[in-house]
């Protein structure tokens, strides 16, 4: 069989339940609050301390959290930028705040400031598998591939369900070969509902590696449905009928569709090749 075209996805995920994300007594070093330095009143007398007087515990509003979560509905930057701000200059350790504002930094391209913020988040809540998802996410867009696999596997320990953590892992998978594991994720994203083309691809080629032809067939053809010039399914499906299922007659019906629309890069020739042995086997 030959190789399949892999088009790998990484998805971004924003935690948007509407209930907050409740503080942990964790503290965290920049808002410390330490004691000050003892003050000496005569040589005879005990020493006595002076503190900084405790902060009151910030409640945040569930309108507050409203404001944030629509801004996150409406992928709107500038207002999760400023739900987020807002929110954490009552309350610096909210989880939930700190997540937005990270993948803000991430989408303007600042990994690092991003990373920071989640990390100050996991802090304050641990057990949080969106965290760890887009902890993944930032790891990977760092070139930290290791580091961003045990990230997704960490999310998808705290929830097996999280189907974004489940979507960027397979597709890891995937591209180290590993169709096994691929599939396994690649289902937990499929039946929680994910249908974006790339995870549906990715998740084709799983299962076309595993001989699970027909189901392969049947997310192909999900994916065309939706899209008829998607070019990666095109040419991964024409593959599959070709040369795992010998259906050379509906094989060739798509190779011309994928001619007329023009295929992924590099693949002229092995279109060319396809088509040849397409035509051969209905001789």
């Amino acid at each position: 069989m030959k190789k399949l075209l892999l088009a790998s996805t990484l998805l971004t995920l924003v935690a948007c339940s509407s209930d907050p994300v409740k503080e942990t007594k964790t503290e965290v070093p920049t808002t410390e609050i330490t004691e000050a330095p003892a003050i000496e009143k005569e040589e005879a007398k005990p020493v006595a301390t002076a503190t900084e007087p405790e902060r009151p515990v910030a409640v945040m509003t569930p309108s507050q959290y409203t404001v944030l979560n629509e801004a996150i509905k409406a992928q709107s930057d500038d207002r999760i930028y400023q739900a987020a701000t807002q929110i954490l200059a009552q309350s610096p350790n909210d989880a939930k705040a700190l997540n937005a504002l990270a993948m803000y930094h991430y989408k303007k391209g600042r990994f690092e400031l991003s990373r920071y913020l989640l990390g100050k988040a996991l802090t304050a809540s641990g057990k949080n598998a969106d965290l760890y998802s887009n902890l993944g996410i930032v790891q990977l867009a760092q070139g930290e591939r290791r580091e961003a696999i045990k990230s997704f596997r960490r999310a998808l320990d705290i929830d097996n369900n999280n189907a974004v953590a489940a979507a960027n892992l397979g597709s890891l998978y995937v591209q180290e070969k590993d169709y096994v594991k691929a599939h396994i994720v690649l289902e937990i994203a499929y039946k929680k509902g994910v249908r974006d083309p790339r995870v549906l691809n990715n998740f084709a080629i799983a299962l076309t590696a595993q001989k699970k032809y027909d189901r392969a067939q049947e997310i192909y053809e999900q994916i065309l449905k939706e899209n008829s010039n998607n070019k990666e399914a095109l040419y991964n499906y024409a593959t599959l009928l070709v040369e795992s299922m010998a259906k050379y007659q509906e094989g060739i019906e798509l190779i011309n569709r994928l001619k007329f629309v023009g295929g992924p890069a590099d693949t002229r020739n092995k279109i060319i090749a396809l088509e040849n042995k397409a035509k051969a086997g209905l001789k």
